[in-house]
């Protein structure tokens, strides 16, 4: 069975906010690799919101890097979280503060992974993610 498929037999939809198109490029193989679908790739925090809210009532597990132009990752969370039920929301970033990272975890992010981005510890901890139940 494919780490991207739930128990339903549909596979699990992401939208991926990343600046880098190396890294976003990587993270979209790994995935697509495993059966998930990727429903949107931002380039932007402002992106990340409007694919956000086009797509809300599909999205599985939102992934975000903190350093987005024009509105970065952190603002962006926030956003979302205004919007009503907080998505599963993954960090994937290279910030690295202590007290970044405790913020978006204590606020209702599930995860935060740290660069560089490795596919074994990217698939645990999304399976890992998928399973949890969202804060509210």
């Amino acid at each position: 069975m494919q780490a991207g498929i739930a128990p339903t037999g549909r596979p699990y939809n992401i939208l991926i906010a990343e600046n880098s198109k190396f890294q976003s490029k990587q993270l979209q193989q790994i995935l697509e690799s495993e059966g998930f679908k990727i429903i949107g790739v931002a380039e932007t925090g402002k992106e990340l919101l409007q694919l956000y809210k086009e797509h809300k009532q599909q999205i599985d597990l939102v992934t975000i890097e903190i350093f987005l132009p024009e509105v970065d990752g952190y603002a962006a969370f926030w956003d979302i979280k205004d919007m009503g039920i907080l998505p599963r929301i993954m960090f994937i970033s290279e910030e690295n503060t202590p007290s970044v990272v405790k913020t978006l975890l204590e606020n209702g992010a599930m995860e935060y992974i740290i660069k560089p981005i490795k596919r074994e510890k990217i698939l645990e901890k999304i399976k890992e993610t998928l399973v949890k139940i969202p804060k509210i």
